[in-house]
């Protein structure tokens, strides 16, 4: 499995939420394997915990 840093997975996730410029296939498979996305069809969707692994990476500033 591809090893990805933390803001490597959430620039990842946000080019597949903006869906403009999708990441490269090995990306994708990295974030299958870690059920962050789910293939619905043609096109790539967050799965909940891929939506909870997105909120979790900005902690609030008064933390």
């Amino acid at each position: 499995m591809l090893t990805l840093s933390k803001q490597a997975i959430v620039a990842a996730i946000y080019r597949v939420i903006r869906n403009d410029d999708p990441p490269s296939d090995a990306i994708i498979n990295a974030l299958l394997a870690r059920e962050l996305v789910c293939r619905v069809g043609e096109r790539l969707e967050l799965t909940p915990y891929g939506r909870s692994y997105c909120r979790s990476a900005y902690v609030p500033a008064w933390c």
